[in-house]
């Protein structure tokens, strides 16, 4: 889910082409990265089901990462895949809720498919997706053999992105939650894909998107704010991972102009004390979210480290394993081969 404060910043949100990332080292929340292409790549004909191959492996995620991440290395993008580790405590909660709203949406299928309403069951497909071992698997596969680095989180890979950001590891975190700023990231690139155009969530339209640079310094002074801690009250106000629901009745604005009022812990606190029941409304104490925030289960020590792509390996794993046509993985073979060929001249004559 993550925070929704995005509409309280507009000025800070530079659009920028992919060039401008050329050379830079971007880091990516493997889960969600893989939750989207698993939601987004279905088959329709079955009413929504994943795409597999010849086996009943389930292919729909490689549909997407593969062109996806070619695309990144042909303009000299170095992706950076960040896997979560552990949940926090606070997060049980709201995956409780996602496993609810996964088992309703796969009941509804379900009677969509026996209805033989093969659209509706489609739409709420989306909402079934599931990442399996086998899924995450393949997935890193796909990245040793393009040579892209993995790196396992203690906990929440945007806290780890966060880290390795502000270290100077990674350039930026790519990411469509705004929860890297509340974990303190200092650069966020937001819609960063092959495709300018996004589709509409149940709907058959599609918005055209820009990719954005976002810089936290430029957006807590937007949103005059003083420190990331009161960036993060904010966000508890409207609702985070960890208390999803947020404050009945308060969405962005009305947070802000709270924090605004009370600008710190305490004066915020007591405020929310006289006003509303805290047991009810955070499901865990507020003051420990506020420091896991500011102090997230994070790696220090990490080391990231790029191999040589290989072409061969790539083929015959999406090809003779995975069942692609064998063309078209050949096309965009070619791309990266051309990519490891310069790369091997940038290293002999350097």
């Amino acid at each position: 889910m993550g925070t929704q404060i995005g509409q309280l910043f507009t000025s800070s949100r530079q659009v920028i082409s992919i060039d401008a990332l050329s050379g830079k080292k971007i880091g990516f929340d493997a889960y969600n990265t893989i939750y989207a292409f698993l939601a987004r790549i279905r088959d329709k004909s079955t009413g929504g089901g994943y795409f597999t191959d010849s086996d009943g492996n389930v292919t729909s995620h490689l549909i997407g990462l593969f062109p996806r991440l070619i695309h990144f290395l042909i303009y000299d993008v170095k992706p950076i895949f960040i896997f979560d580790g552990k949940p926090p405590e606070f997060k049980k909660s709201e995956i409780i809720t996602r496993k609810e709203r996964k088992r309703d949406a796969k009941l509804k299928r379900e009677v969509a498919i026996a209805a033989g309403d093969m659209e509706e069951a489609s739409k709420h497909a989306q909402a079934t997706s599931r990442i399996t071992p086998d899924i995450l698997d393949d997935t890193k596969q796909l990245l040793r053999y393009l040579g892209i680095p993995i790196v396992k989180a203690p906990s929440e890979a945007e806290a780890q992105g966060a880290l390795m950001t502000d270290k100077g590891l990674i350039s930026a975190m790519a990411s469509q939650d705004y929860d890297s700023f509340l974990f303190g990231c200092p650069t966020v690139i937001r819609n960063l894909g092959v495709s300018q155009r996004r589709k509409i969530p149940n709907q058959q339209r599609f918005v055209e998107v820009k990719t954005e640079q976002i810089h936290l310094n430029q957006l807590l002074s937007e949103m005059q704010l003083k420190d990331r801690t009161q960036l993060i009250l904010v966000g508890l106000l409207v609702g985070t991972d960890y208390n999803p629901k947020g404050i009945k009745g308060i969405g962005p604005k009305t947070a802000l102009k709270l924090v605004h009022k009370y600008p710190n812990f305490t004066s915020l606190f007591t405020y929310l004390e006289a006003q509303y029941d805290i047991d009810e409304i955070f499901p865990y104490p507020m003051q420990e979210l506020l420091n896991y925030f500011l102090k997230p289960e994070v790696e220090e020590s990490i080391e990231i480290s790029f191999d040589s792509a290989k072409p061969k390996k790539v083929e015959e794993f999406l090809v003779e394993e995975r069942g692609f046509k064998q063309e078209r993985i050949q096309k965009q073979i070619k791309a990266l081969k051309r990519i490891t060929s310069q790369n091997t001249l940038d290293k002999f004559f350097s």
